[in-house]
């Protein structure tokens, strides 16, 4: 029985490691599902599928004359750019046609948008050009000025020649106009030294100070003198210095069409620059204390009083003139700005004994209490008698400002208006009295 159950499980096992293996299952690629109805109707991307836009020129480029600037201008008929559209129809025009239109566009000139305001007390202070209405056409000089910021951005070098008349109109625009200035200045190569100073030169007797003093450090040596002593920019004063060109600054300090802080800065230089003062700088410096401007006066007497030439410090003329005694004032008020907190102030030597009566009229649009029964709740005024020893410059740097706009003995600044007061003692004038008085604010601001 045991033989026989051992020879089953033999002949079992044998039948098992006997039998024919099932073959695997073939499986081919699995095809991919169809298309659903969503994704055959989906719309075409429109940021891969725009619509080209429709052009706004219909000109033929390809067969346009433009020999001559009439061809030119005949094309920029066509071309009729305006307020709104400006901008679209520029960018239509082929690179290689620009030049002839940009050059006719540039002779044509009228470029001032902004023309310029007449000095006025409470004048607007326009700060930007505006920009052209919709409907402008191109006998309008806002839209004009941007045609030709693009015109000078289409120029090249070789178109200069027909331009330069042009750009030096340009140059000539006075502010607020400073961007279409500044595009005819950079449009001259910087190795053109000549036509860039002219430039300069222009822009800055058109009152474009600030523009043409930060393009003047692109000129030479050569052409930075030029700059200072023929076309008195100052700018270029500070690209050069005293110890390497002794002779400019002698020049500059006695050179009345200088800036006048441009004079002073260069008395500063000079002197620094000399150990014991030359006998050419302290010429030049005694002549400057008789400039026009008292700012320049009062540096060149405080630079020789501190190398101890005392005779040009501020004193108190005897005179019967107010003329005279306003000069005296407008330069005492300036040399007291130099000097140092330790330093006592020289305007006591123009007061008489009694003193000085220093009356102050304050403004207040907001105030409805008349407090000093002036009929006016809107001023407040208030009198003293300032003690001869105690008396001081008062409001220094408003007052060397309004120095500048003198009428008679009454000189205004922005903020305030000066009054001087002049009394004879002994066939002498002295300094009595004086009213600071507030200025109104302009309407509107």
């Amino acid at each position: 029985m045991e033989v026989t159950l051992r020879c089953s499980l033999v002949a079992l096992v044998l039948a098992a490691c006997g039998r024919t293996p099932k073959p695997a299952a073939v499986t081919g690629p699995v095809a991919p599902a169809p298309p659903t109805d969503a994704a055959e109707t989906r719309p075409p991307d429109p940021d891969l599928n725009r619509t080209p836009p429709k052009p706004l020129l219909s000109i033929d480029w390809a067969t346009v004359p433009l020999a001559t600037e009439a061809d030119a201008n005949a094309v920029w008929k066509q071309i009729a750019p305006t307020g709104d559209d400006w901008e679209a129809k520029l960018d239509e025009i082929p690179v290689a046609k620009a030049g002839p239109l940009a050059i006719a566009l540039l002779r044509g000139g009228n470029f001032t948008c902004v023309p310029p305001q007449p000095p006025r007390d409470c004048a607007g202070l326009v700060l930007d050009v505006d920009d052209p209405t919709p409907t402008a056409t191109m006998a309008d000089p806002c839209l004009r000025r941007l045609l030709a910021l693009w015109s000078i951005g289409a120029l090249e070098e070789a178109d200069l020649p027909q331009v330069i008349d042009a750009l030096k109109a340009v140059a000539a625009i006075p502010p607020p106009e400073s961007q279409l200035v500044a595009a005819a200045i950079q449009a001259v190569p910087e190795s053109d030294h000549d036509r860039r100073l002219e430039l300069l030169s222009i822009a800055f007797k058109a009152g474009q100070r600030d523009l043409a003093n930060g393009h003047v450090g692109m000129l030479d040596e050569a052409h930075l003198i030029t700059a200072v002593q023929k076309h008195h920019l100052d700018g270029a004063l500070d690209a050069l210095s005293a110890e390497s060109h002794r002779k400019v600054f002698l020049a500059a300090i006695t050179d009345e069409a200088l800036a006048p802080k441009a004079r002073a800065e260069a008395i500063s230089e000079l002197v620094a620059a000399d150990d014991k003062l030359a006998p050419d700088a302290k010429t030049a410096l005694v002549t400057a204390t008789r400039s026009k401007d008292c700012y320049v006066a009062a540096q060149a007497a405080r630079s020789l009083e501190v190398r101890g030439d005392k005779r040009f410090v501020p004193r108190r003329p005897r005179t019967r003139s107010p003329d005279v005694m306003m000069r005296a004032l407008c330069v005492l008020a300036s040399y007291e700005r130099l000097q140092p907190n330790d330093e006592s102030s020289l305007l006591p030597s123009f007061v008489p004994p009694k003193g000085l009566e220093y009356v102050k009229v304050l403004f207040d649009p907001l105030s409805e209490t008349d407090t000093d029964g002036d009929g006016d709740p809107r001023t407040e005024r208030s009198v003293n008698l300032i003690p001869k020893a105690d008396v001081l410059v008062p409001e220094v740097d408003d007052m060397i400002r309004a120095f500048r706009r003198c009428k008679g003995t009454t000189c205004s600044s922005d903020e305030r208006d000066f009054r001087f007061g002049f009394k004879a003692v002994s066939g002498e004038l002295w300094f009595a009295s004086i009213d600071l008085v507030d200025r109104p604010p302009c309407p509107g601001r």
